[in-house]
């Protein structure tokens, strides 16, 4: 890890917003995450590109757990931890998928672009840090990732329609 994001992490000031929730395996409720995202940085007026680029790679990697890792059981329920301030805007997606092994993600060939298989790939071009952790013995999975929210990363990013 970045030392600039270790230190970053490990003193997040008092006064952060800090929210826990646990949502359903479902596509519904990607458009719940991305208004909490959205309000949870809505003090910190973030360019539209930068709030886009956060709550896209979010919903990415949302996205992969209900499809992926839990092929659309709405039954089944995963855990959003959002943290930010004026410097970092972290988020940790807790799941369970047992057969998940992060190394074996493929990374897509840009020159046969096809639908699908983009979403990693475009999780770790947005954010600052992305990174898996596994318990392969209880299947449990743990995602990080972080964007810096300073002077050097507020522009950028991709406008949403």
């Amino acid at each position: 890890m970045d030392i600039r994001i270790k230190n970053l992490l490990e003193n997040l000031p008092a006064n952060l917003t800090h929210l826990k929730m646990q949502v359903q395996g479902s596509s519904e409720t990607l458009s719940l995450i991305r208004r909490v995202i959205a309000a949870s940085v809505q003090h910190l007026r973030l360019s539209n590109a930068l709030l886009n680029d956060i709550k896209l790679a979010t919903t990415e990697a949302c996205t992969n757990v209900i499809k992926h890792a839990y092929k659309f059981d709405e039954s089944m329920s995963f855990e959003l931890e959002i943290k930010t301030s004026d410097k970092i805007f972290a988020v940790e997606v807790f799941y369970e998928d047992p057969g998940f092994v992060p190394e074996n993600i493929p990374v897509p060939d840009l020159n046969e672009i096809k639908e699908g298989g983009l979403g990693v790939f475009i999780i770790r071009n947005i954010m600052d840090h992305v990174d898996y952790k596994t318990d392969q013995q209880s299947g449990k999975v743990k995602l990080l990732m972080v964007k810096i929210l300073d002077k050097l990363t507020s522009d950028g990013g991709q406008s949403e329609d």
